[in-house]
């Protein structure tokens, strides 16, 4: 094989091409997605017994990935080169993860007491379940999928501070991350919020409050509100973005699909400007350099959520509803181009949080709907075909749509 020294053996299966480097008995199995070319080369050494598959590490789409191996057989090579065309057609995801679509997980509220619990259904809505349950005065909310659908996370509100939670997707296994409560709360005391998975599965993204509380003359504000991820095990917290002092609230935190990015809603306090007002803000996997993406005076939050193929964020409009405005579902490139809405409700319609489908070719999401209340529905991703999944007399929402596994 030395014979080869100094060439490159190029193949292409779409929609990847990769190329064979050969030097000498060392061989750089180089694999680039076709439409672009980002992240920096890893060298990932490669060892296999004659007759075992090769060691690989996970890829996505967005990686350029270099495998460097010591090999006796060409065969072995090409092998090798197929395993990883399989890995990069496969990618990893935080929010959604591309796949096939699986089942939607989502929050009801028992009424008239306002306590809620997770239940799981099929987007036919057949097979719905009741996942998580719990005692009167306490609510699950906002549920996420982890990226391989073996867990969910979720917030668990009681009269002692919020904590984040997970659960395996049969109910069992419940486990807090958060750190033990204490009362009565703040000062002193986590309230953590709003999770979902990080690209690896292995960690969860939230909001941590804490500090003492400031009021004003129609708004109450935490003293320090921060975007702190977690192990999946609940250790080893590090804070990624953090207000200033009374300033807001950093909420529903998001990594992106390829795991480059996090998107999370700034809501200002009185004492930012403009005040009283939210938008989305985009920043790095290591919560740097964060810039608005929505403009102020559309007011948008409620839990964004990333496309499966990451050019895409999808959030609703005037999330408090202030001044009788009535919200609709937007979506929004992660640059802050091609703003656009997807819905035309009517006044008076309630509009709560949404997911896109694994496949990305739908939009979960939760309005008003029997008996006057919120249930779950899906459309397409340009609002069209609008369709209900649940029809319950009770208040269902927060729908999250997971990947299928089988």
């Amino acid at each position: 094989m030395r014979g080869f020294d100094s060439r490159r053996l190029h193949f292409s299966v779409q929609p990847t091409r990769f190329s064979i480097q050969v030097r000498g008995e060392r061989f750089a199995l180089v694999i680039d997605d076709s439409e672009r070319r980002l992240g920096e080369l890893v060298d990932v050494p490669v060892r296999a017994p004659a007759h075992d598959p090769p060691h690989k590490r996970p890829l996505t789409v967005d990686e350029h990935f270099v495998a460097s191996f010591t090999m006796v057989d060409l065969r072995h090579v090409l092998g090798i080169a197929a395993v990883a065309i399989m890995a990069v057609a496969v990618p990893t995801a935080s929010a959604t993860l591309p796949g096939k679509n699986g089942s939607i997980v989502f929050k009801r509220y028992f009424e008239p007491d306002q306590w809620g619990a997770l239940f799981t259904i099929r987007s036919d809505g057949r097979g719905e379940k009741q996942l998580t349950h719990t005692a009167r005065n306490v609510t699950d909310d906002q549920p996420d999928w982890s990226p391989d659908a073996s867990l969910i996370a979720f917030t668990r509100c009681a009269p002692a501070p919020c904590a984040i939670y997970t659960v395996k997707p049969d109910g069992s296994q419940l486990k807090r991350l958060s750190p033990k409560p204490c009362l009565p709360g703040p000062p002193g005391c986590e309230d953590g919020a709003n999770a979902s998975f990080l690209p690896d599965g292995r960690h969860v993204v939230y909001t941590r409050s804490t500090g003492g509380e400031r009021n004003f003359a129609s708004w109450q504000q935490i003293e320090h509100s921060d975007i702190v991820v977690r192990d999946v095990d609940g250790d080893n917290p590090r804070v990624l973005i953090s207000s200033k002092p009374y300033a807001g609230d950093y909420n529903s935190p998001q990594f992106s699909p390829d795991g480059s990015k996090i998107v999370y809603v700034r809501a200002n306090s009185p004492l930012s400007k403009p005040s009283l007002e939210r938008a989305l803000f985009v920043a790095d996997a290591k919560g740097r350099g964060s810039r608005r993406i929505t403009p102020w005076s559309l007011n948008g939050g409620d839990n964004p959520d990333w496309a499966p193929n990451g050019k895409l964020i999808v959030f609703r409009s005037h999330e408090e509803n202030e001044g009788g405005a009535q919200s609709q579902i937007y979506v929004v490139r992660p640059d802050g181009h091609g703003l656009q809405p997807l819905t035309h409700f009517k006044a008076g319609t309630e509009v709560l949080s949404y997911s896109f489908s694994p496949d990305g070719k739908w939009i979960t999401f939760a309005k008003t709907g029997t008996a006057g209340l919120p249930d779950v529905f899906v459309m397409r991703p340009n609002g069209k075909n609008i369709q209900p999944v649940t029809h319950s007399k009770l208040w269902d929402s927060a729908p999250d749509w997971g990947r299928r596994t089988n």
